[in-house]
């Protein structure tokens, strides 16, 4: 059991990635992307501490829970983003150069 307690937020975190990529933007700066993704990891371990029970341990519990799920969270996102949906979405969102534009209209 304490293994799947362990195993969920990082399940939850390789989910996150498409999602993100749709709501981040590719002008934005690295520290916006960064602050959305960590605070998307942060909420997101909060609720998985939640939905676990380990809140009610009291404080020094609950706060070393949220660290523990929010990194798993965190690390299960970039991992799967980096080896997985940017390989996989990133050629398709690349815009064309202007000579295969002209090309693939003959």
């Amino acid at each position: 059991m304490e293994m799947l307690r362990e195993f969920a937020p990082f399940v939850i975190g390789m989910i996150v990635p498409p999602v993100a990529m749709i709501a981040i933007r590719a002008g934005w700066s690295g520290g916006a992307k960064f602050a959305l993704s960590f605070s998307t990891a942060l909420v997101l371990g909060i609720c998985t501490s939640f939905f676990a029970g380990e809140l009610l341990a009291g404080m020094p519990a609950a706060l070393v829970a949220v660290v523990v799920d929010t990194s798993l969270v965190f690390t299960g996102s970039q991992l799967t983003y980096r080896s997985f949906w940017k390989p996989l979405f990133e050629p398709r969102s690349r815009p064309k150069p202007a000579l295969e534009k002209v090309a693939t209209r003959r």
